[in-house]
């Protein structure tokens, strides 16, 4: 396997994982897609892409989803 589709394969896993962590901690807090796009002022279909790891959101993106979260942006990028 070369190297580049190595690389691709490894940031599909990363933002599946990212958008799995977001989902999961949007619905602990019980607030919607449409509810937290809502306050992070994106889009909802730009926030359900990035949930489903089909987005690659910018670090700006990422810190106003942690805020509206009360979450630490690691915690929406780390394992488990």
């Amino acid at each position: 396997m070369n190297i580049e589709v190595y690389d691709t394969m490894k940031g599909n896993f990363f933002y599946r994982r990212m958008g799995k962590n977001i989902s999961s901690v949007r619905k602990k807090k019980n607030i919607s897609q449409e509810g937290l796009a809502f306050l992070s002022h994106i889009d909802r279909t730009y926030l359900a892409r990035i949930e489903e790891g089909k987005a690659n959101p910018t670090i700006k993106v990422l810190h106003k989803i942690a805020i509206q979260l009360q979450v630490k942006m690691q915690e929406l990028v780390n394992e488990g």
